[in-house]
């Protein structure tokens, strides 16, 4: 294996994403009744703040200014933690506590504006890249998910209008909009030969 294929980015964006993957996993245990509350809720902060601590001390280290995706890779672990602090807190007074009122509205509403984060953080990256290839490929990634969320989302719409599939939560589409960013990233490597790495 090259030093590259070690890069503190390629590491950083693999910790970023392992964590928010494990924190939503232990989630999924404790919806099911494998957890209690309190060692649910730290074990699902455990591994955002470890990898959030690691990019904030990456970035404190560094001898230059950090790179737009640098930049932006910080950003996603702020937004992705606070996500998940804000739907365990939802999901634990809302759900199962049965609070109501102007308080559970607020509650409610922060999953949702941490998950709007993401989409603007992205086009965050596209206007900060300096690299015209590489914004050209962030470009592309966002349009190729941009494509699957909203072909979806208009599929299955009117198959929910006219009766023929269940009704699927909104929050699903932006969903699937991150994982098409993972799909765009595949055809970028697939068509230019990069993924539009973190460097």
């Amino acid at each position: 294996m090259t030093a590259r294929s070690f890069s503190p980015g390629k590491l950083s964006l693999s910790l970023a994403a392992s964590s928010v993957l494990s924190a939503l996993g232990v989630l999924f245990l404790w919806k099911s009744g494998a957890f209690e509350t309190e060692p649910a809720y730290l074990l699902t902060l455990l591994p955002v703040a470890l990898v959030t601590t690691s990019i904030a001390t990456s970035f404190r280290k560094r001898e230059k200014p950090p790179s737009a995706s640098h930049r932006y890779l910080g950003r996603m672990a702020i937004v992705m933690a606070f996500y998940l602090v804000t739907l365990f807190l939802a999901e634990h007074w809302i759900d199962n506590e049965g609070l109501i009122g102007p308080l559970a509205l607020i509650l409610a509403l922060l999953p949702g504006l941490s998950f709007a984060g993401v989409v603007w953080i992205f086009g965050g990256l596209i206007v900060e890249e300096k690299d015209e290839f590489y914004r050209m490929l962030f470009v592309r990634q966002g349009l190729i998910a941009t494509a699957i969320s909203f072909t979806l989302a208009a599929v299955w719409g009117f198959l929910e209008t006219y009766g023929q599939v269940e009704p699927v939560a909104a929050f699903w589409w932006p969903t699937i909009w991150c994982f098409g960013l993972g799909i765009g990233g595949v055809f970028n490597k697939i068509k230019y030969g990069t993924f539009g790495e973190i460097r």
